[in-house]
């Protein structure tokens, strides 16, 4: 993977291409198809590099598809098999890619074997130096702390695997959702109005746990406020503290993306009914927005896809719920199936902003209660998802995200704001 030179006029004509190629001050890409791409390096992972080019124009490219590259920034190179060096890339005169590391001086890289590149700050200032007394590049740069590493690509969760063995992510997020509905009454005055409000807090921690593989673990909160007035004297109102369900699951790559066919991968999820659920009676019914959970456990296996297309990343997924049975309120009650679907695009707009959108279709078959099926019972709720992913430092990405309810049985709009902490 990485090896020495084999003379000394090899090492001589690798430093002198490599000088000619910094003092440009641009990143390129070379493409085993004889394309060539100059511009800035936004994001290189799990072997798939987003290019930023001069023209404006964004364009995502499989490292397979790659037959040599060049950045001036320093990065850590992330290998497929686990391994790692620190420096800069840069483009020998045989057309191959070389990395000048403080570490192992100028070594040859196979571009195709790369699995992500990560911004090295730190070593930036010896790399430069190293760089002067070789003369093969310019003095070292100087960087604010809030420098960007790679473009944050948060619109993918889900749909892809993006964490490498050994790498964790903490996600911190709320959502407030409120559904209110009012009218007159006669006199002056009197009104009848109904005003449920809730505040969710949901944290979730992922992992990397093998190569291509990922786990997960989300716990809810949610906050909930219900108000039903009919008129100033026959006012009820009630709030309730309670967890939501418990969800988990692993996702596997099971298909990585290339020009014939895109990236799919293969889901599973779980949820356990550790949220609350309870089926009121008319008089009570107004409660109904109490309820967090399904009462049920859950299983869901599904697949997931994402293809890069000039200048966007598309992605969607599709899977099926089954539904447990369980007795809730002295009935024996079983869910329909559901079906549940996805598909969007996103966006890297430069190293730290990143926007996306999503379409989402369930449809939720009859339920049954105590051996009868429930005419009625079934939904269909499409709604529309639009977000942004910000870098705010090298740890941490906020990702605001309004949800629009397109259908009554999609419920009302629900905005949300995620805070991201990566580590390792």
């Amino acid at each position: 993977m990485i090896g020495g030179f084999k003379s000394v006029r090899a090492v001589f004509g690798c430093t002198l291409y490599a000088f000619i190629n910094d003092v440009t001050l641009a990143d390129t890409v070379h493409l085993k198809n004889g394309d060539i791409f100059s511009g800035k390096i936004i994001s290189l992972q799990n072997g798939l590099c987003i290019f930023d080019t001069k023209y404006g124009a964004a364009v995502w490219v499989s490292t397979s598809e790659m037959k040599s590259m060049a950045a001036d920034a320093s990065y850590t190179v992330h290998f497929i098999n686990g391994d790692t060096a620190a420096g800069r890339l840069q483009l020998a005169p045989d057309g191959t890619t070389r990395l000048n590391s403080p570490t192992f001086g100028l070594v040859s890289v196979d571009v195709d074997i790369i699995q992500a590149l990560t911004r090295d700050f730190a070593d930036e200032k010896s790399v430069g130096k190293q760089a002067d007394k070789a003369n093969v590049g310019p003095a070292a740069q100087q960087y604010g702390e809030d420098m960007y590493e790679q473009a944050p690509l948060d619109f993918l969760t889900g749909s892809t695997v993006l964490l490498a063995p050994g790498q964790f992510e903490l996600d911190m997020g709320a959502a407030y959702t409120q559904n209110r509905s009012q009218y007159s009454l006669g006199g002056y005055f009197q009104k009848s109005s109904y005003v449920a409000r809730r505040l969710e807090l949901r944290t979730s921690l992922r992992a990397g746990l093998d190569e291509g593989l990922e786990g997960y673990v989300t716990v809810p909160v949610t906050y909930s406020t219900v108000q039903d007035v009919s008129t100033n004297e026959y006012v009820r109102d009630t709030d309730a503290w309670e967890m939501g369900d418990l969800g988990f699951g692993v996702q596997y790559q099971l298909i990585e993306e290339s020009l014939a066919r895109p990236a799919v991968s293969l889901t599973f999820d779980v949820t356990a009914p550790t949220g609350r659920k309870r089926y009121n009676d008319a008089l009570n019914n107004w409660k109904d927005p109490l309820n967090n959970g399904s009462g049920h456990w859950s299983v869901a296996p599904g697949l997931a896809f994402v293809r890069s297309t000039d200048p966007a990343i598309l992605f969607g997924g599709l899977s099926y719920r089954h539904f447990f049975p369980e007795t809730i309120d002295g009935y024996r009650l079983k869910p329909g199936w559901m079906i549940n679907s996805y598909a969007g695009a996103g966006l890297a707009l430069n190293e730290k902003l990143s926007v996306g959108s999503r379409l989402s279709y369930a449809y939720s078959s009859k339920l049954t209660a105590d051996g009868e099926t429930i005419y009625g019972s079934d939904a269909d709720p499409l709604d529309l998802s639009v977000s942004a992913s910000y870098r705010l430092s090298g740890d941490w990405v906020a990702s605001p995200e309004l949800t629009f309810g397109l259908n009554d049985d999609a419920g009302p709009a629900t905005l949300s704001l995620n805070f991201r902490r990566r580590f390792n």
